[in-house]
């Protein structure tokens, strides 16, 4: 049976990304980061790794210790660093901002379910 054909296992939760650096709402994006590389619109390794991690299988340090992973995961940031360094001011503030919003919609999403709301989409 190959990788396609196995059953999907539970998601691992936002739980497993939390750390003494990492709080709850960066946990989360990181989270739902992982879950677009997983439909694979980042290419193949990139999004098994996603799928290997989510699924609970690899750990995410775990994951950055596996050549392919991490030369994927390299050439991505550095294509993204190279993107932002061509990017005139206004538009790295666009990107701050959306990135700030991002994290506050993460915090607020969080919130909710904590007062125990169901989610809004």
């Amino acid at each position: 049976m190959s990788r396609e054909d196995e059953p999907s296992s539970p998601e691992v939760d936002d739980r497993e990304f939390q750390n003494e650096n990492r709080d709850r709402v960066q946990a989360r994006a990181l989270r739902k980061q992982l879950q677009q590389l997983a439909q694979g619109g980042a290419g193949a390794v990139l999004q098994e790794m996603a799928k290997e991690i989510l699924s609970g299988r690899v750990g995410l340090r775990e994951a950055m210790r596996v050549p392919a992973y991490a030369e994927a995961l390299g050439e991505r940031v550095r294509t993204y660093r190279e993107s932002w360094e061509r990017m005139t001011p206004e538009e790295r503030e666009r990107q701050l901002s959306e990135a700030r919003r991002f994290l506050e919609a993460q915090r607020q999403e969080i919130e909710r379910e904590i007062r125990g709301e169901k989610p809004t989409f």
